[in-house]
């Protein structure tokens, strides 16, 4: 038996994000009478971009929501109309101007199922071009780097994107 929700209530809806508080019974039969739900009405991705020198591109994204400067890996969301190849190649271009090819799906992931429903798919590429220009309100800047710097960087509490996080030991482990 899984939790079944009972009633649900709409908190604040947007194409971005939507809370609901929503009444569950558990398995057990317990009640939970506020249960908080978030749901995103778009799927994300993200993008391991490899080079012909076994180097990872990480760009330092600006974060308004921790104030920080955060070396991560391309992300964003899926936009209607879009398939999740494409999503991703399209952010990587506006955040790191590269043009991938041998685009390789490797996973997908939900980075916080109790609660809520956001779904990121995860990419390996190759660099086919890249120009100089990106996004710069969302990207402070753009460096290529081994693996060994970015297991560094990871060991060292470098890099806090979960998402990123979990891509790029993904990527390590099963991306050729």
């Amino acid at each position: 038996m899984m939790p079944e929700r009972l009633a649900s209530k709409t908190i604040y809806e947007s194409d971005w994000i939507s809370l609901y508080e929503d009444k569950v019974k558990m398995p057990d039969g317990s009640i939970i009478d506020s249960y908080h739900r978030l749901q995103f009405p778009h799927e994300s991705v993200c993008v391991v971009i490899c080079n012909d020198k076994d180097e990872i591109l990480m760009i330092q994204s600006k974060r308004y929501i921790t104030g920080q400067l955060e070396w991560e890996i391309p992300a964003g969301r899926i936009e209607d109309g879009e398939s999740p190849e494409e999503a991703a190649r399209r952010e990587c271009m506006e955040e790191t101007g590269c043009e991938l090819e041998e685009l390789v799906y490797l996973c997908s992931e939900n980075p916080n199922n109790d609660m809520s429903d956001l779904l990121i798919h995860i990419y390996g590429a190759k660099v086919k071009s890249e120009e100089k220009l990106f996004d710069e309100n969302e990207v402070n800047c753009k460096k290529w780097k081994k693996r060994g710097d970015i297991m560094y960087m990871l060991k060292n509490k470098e890099i806090h994107c979960g998402v990123s996080m979990l891509a790029l030991l993904y990527a390590f482990s099963f991306y050729e």
